[in-house]
């Protein structure tokens, strides 16, 4: 089994998400909570089971997992995954600032 870490951000994602969806439905509350558990589950069994076609991310070798209606973005190397990223599928991937260089 491989080891599945959350970055921080991730993890303070899913804690609001959770405790939003608590208020408003308690029932798509505990639907996602068992999403990411199985999520976790799926990529310590299968860490190379998401793909690269929903990722949004630019870094090479990332990719991602459809879990419903989230996406996850993660980073596997071999030893352990690293989930970097965590969206509805409505949001917009973030894409890095980049700086223009006005020589080239």
């Amino acid at each position: 089994m491989t080891a599945v870490r959350l970055s921080k951000d991730v993890a303070s994602y899913i804690r609001r998400e959770g405790e939003y969806l608590r208020k408003l439905n308690p029932a798509a509350a505990r639907k996602f909570a068992l999403a990411i558990k199985n999520a976790k589950r799926t990529l310590s069994e299968f860490p190379q089971s998401g793909n690269r076609m929903h990722g949004g991310l630019q870094i090479t070798g990332s990719l991602t997992l459809v879990v419903g209606d989230y996406l996850l973005d993660y980073l596997y190397d071999g030893d352990s995954v690293d989930v970097i990223l965590i969206r509805h599928g409505r949001m917009l991937a973030p894409t890095p600032d980049l700086d223009v260089d006005s020589d080239l």
